[in-house]
């Protein structure tokens, strides 16, 4: 009997092991079966405690603080859980990236909201490598899931000629800043989109990175204000020296007053300032491929000032004349001529019916034009109704 009473305490105890141990492991339990394990992985994730490593085909959790960016290989025990499995470390040491099979992907480095190499298609990253926007870099990581985590890169540096979806970094002077803003880098235009609330003047010089885009001309399309740098301005030259890019210095009275300034001093008009046929302006202008633009523009010698020139009628060459209509004789087709009489000198005022001028016998007037010949005699020729003046002009 106690013998019995032996075995059967025995028995009990056992039966009690065997009960906790079925609901340690029972599939109720949050932890379902242990065992050993090695594990080789990138880690991608950490937090106090935990962290996630994947050698590109698979991830495990590891109960352990690790640092991102590094490879480790583990040793522990295997916990498989309902929250996937999990790896509590018994040995933990570091490993190089020979130890997996990393893939290489080569690209231009970008960052806007997150970190991406363009390639150039988007290939965003687990994380920012530590490079420089918009330079080329080959990447060795692994993919997991929809990113790729660099383990190591090299640089090449930027693009050395501008391709389509691609950085491109550009330096150049700004010769337009309407309708769009355009640079000119010592050969080419480059049109630049640039972000919302930056404005760039004619004469700036820049230095830009942005996305190339080949529409009508090589445009760049920048995303960020931090990729818009103004580092100077242009040189100023003569303006007869000048070339595309540059700064060009005059003083040039003004032969012609349409759309655009002619002067004496250029074949190349000039833009974005008005003043009168005769007026002599001083101005700084950036040059451009065919014209000059308005930068630092004034008259300093009104035509006003010019004088009489009426006795020294000199075909091609722009001048003033004051005197009285001696006569006016209009032809059938509308074309009109007037004899303007100073004292004993005259000249023969061409009238084309496109300027709407009707003189009158005796009237004193003030014209500025070009002198010319009219059948062998000196006459004088002017651009537009406004510059031929009852009295004296302004």
């Amino acid at each position: 009997m106690v013998k019995m009473g032996l075995l059967d305490i025995v028995l009990t105890i056992g039966i009690i092991v065997v009960l906790l141990g079925m609901s340690l492991y029972s599939p109720h339990a949050h932890q379902k079966s242990t065992m050993l394990a090695n594990f080789t992985g990138l880690c991608i994730y950490s937090s106090p405690g935990f962290s996630i490593l994947t050698d590109g085909e698979k991830k495990i959790a590891v109960l352990k603080t690790l640092n991102v960016s590094t490879i480790y290989r583990v040793s522990g025990v295997m916990l498989n859980s309902t929250y996937g499995s999990r790896l509590k470390p018994v040995n933990i040491s570091r490993a190089t990236p020979a130890v997996l099979e990393l893939k290489s992907v080569k690209g231009a480095f970008w960052k806007d909201e997150g970190c991406y190499l363009l390639t150039p298609a988007r290939v965003k990253l687990g994380w920012c490598p530590s490079a420089a926007k918009g330079t080329v870099l080959e990447v060795k990581g692994i993919h997991y899931g929809s990113l790729f985590y660099p383990v190591n890169f090299s640089s090449r540096g930027y693009m050395r000629r501008p391709e389509n979806g691609m950085p491109f970094k550009a330096e150049g002077i700004v010769i337009y800043t309407h309708p769009d803003t355009v640079i000119w880098n010592g050969t080419h235009e480059i049109r630049l989109y640039l972000p919302y609330g930056i404005r760039l003047k004619a004469g700036d010089r820049v230095r830009v990175l942005g996305i190339v885009r080949f529409y009508s001309m090589l445009t760049l399309i920048i995303e960020s204000p931090g990729d818009v740098e103004i580092t100077g301005k242009a040189r100023k030259v003569p303006v007869g020296e000048a070339s595309v890019g540059e700064i060009a210095e005059g003083r040039c009275m003004v032969l012609s007053a349409g759309k655009g300034l002619s002067m004496n001093c250029t074949p190349l008009k000039l833009y974005g300032f008005k003043a009168k046929i005769g007026d002599t302006v001083k101005f700084e202008a950036i040059r451009r491929k065919n014209s000059l633009y308005c930068l630092k523009c004034a008259v300093i010698a009104s035509r006003k000032t010019l004088k009489n020139s009426i006795c020294t009628p000199t075909p091609g060459k722009f001048g003033k004349i004051e005197g009285r209509v001696g006569w006016v004789k209009t032809y059938k087709n509308g074309f009109g001529l007037a004899n303007i009489t100073e004292g004993s000198c005259w000249v023969l005022l061409k009238l084309p019916k496109s300027l709407g001028i009707s003189l009158r016998e005796n009237q004193s007037i003030t014209a500025f034009g070009t002198f010319t010949t009219y059948r062998g005699m000196p006459a004088f020729s002017v651009k537009s109704g406004e510059d031929v003046c009852t009295g004296r002009c302004s």
